[in-house]
């Protein structure tokens, strides 16, 4: 089967190759979240290599390797058919992780890859429901060295570039709580980085800021998404309570 399909980067001026990746990565966006960031976000497909898996002139997978956004490479991939995902992730050299939707798993396990865990997608479905009233404590961040000590390496410089950033300070002025986005497209927010320091939880911080990041990028035309790891009950309780649903299971491979 191999033998029918070509596999090829994606090479920037190359626009009808470029709009062909782009379609192939954008139905259905719910379950295509990082491919759709890698391809349509500037900043980071400057920093993201797509390699195209072709039958003819038409995309029938992708896999984007994603640089920047974590200390670890992330690569995205997606296949129309069988076969498809096993052989775009020999492409790619390890060490990475790959999260995709749980009907893609066994084929990323048949290619080597070793769960490590299970995730939950959830989008702000419904947009009817009220947010809680605008938080004074809640402020805008900008400084990424204040970000980097309070996340640790889950944080990375470029998201500041793609998202914003919120924060609520406790009464020295330090950070108390952070949420923020990873990236923003024109159909999709990912929302992450809702940390609370462990000495000033069950004051709220985490509703205020999950409100203001709502506010902040949720238009007619673009949904907020987040993804929560196996246990995170009170934050799925916490999101579930702000109009979120459950929409996909993740799985996440260690390669």
């Amino acid at each position: 089967m191999r033998s029918q399909y070509a596999y090829r980067p994606l090479k920037d001026g190359d626009e009808a190759a470029f709009a062909a990746a782009s379609a192939f990565a954008r139905d259905p966006i719910f379950e295509r979240i990082w491919l759709h960031g890698a391809i349509e976000v500037p900043a980071l497909y400057a920093r993201t290599e797509v390699v195209q898996a072709l039958h003819g002139e038409r995309v029938v997978g992708l896999a984007a390797v994603i640089e920047g956004l974590f200390p670890f490479r992330v690569v995205a991939v997606d296949g129309a058919l069988p076969g498809i995902v096993e052989e775009l992730l020999t492409r790619v050299p390890p060490p990475f992780v790959c999260p995709v939707p749980a009907r893609l798993g066994r084929q990323v396990a048949r290619a080597g890859g070793r769960e490590i865990r299970t995730e939950l997608q959830m989008v702000r479905l419904d947009a009817a429901i009220p947010l809680p009233r605008r938080d004074t404590r809640v402020e805008r961040l900008t400084d990424a060295d204040e970000l980097v000590r309070f996340c640790g390496t889950s944080f990375a410089r470029l998201e500041l570039e793609l998202a914003p950033f919120f924060g609520v300070r406790d009464s020295f002025g330090e950070l108390a709580a952070v949420a923020g986005a990873r990236f923003a497209t024109e159909r999709v927010a990912l929302l992450a980085h809702l940390e609370t320091r462990e000495d000033c939880r069950r004051q709220g911080y985490a509703r205020a800021l999950a409100s203001a990041a709502i506010r902040e990028l949720e238009t007619p035309s673009r949904r907020v998404v987040l993804q929560l790891k196996e246990g995170e009950q009170a934050a799925r309780a916490l999101f579930a309570a702000l109009g979120f649903r459950g929409t996909h299971e993740f799985r996440v491979f260690a390669f």
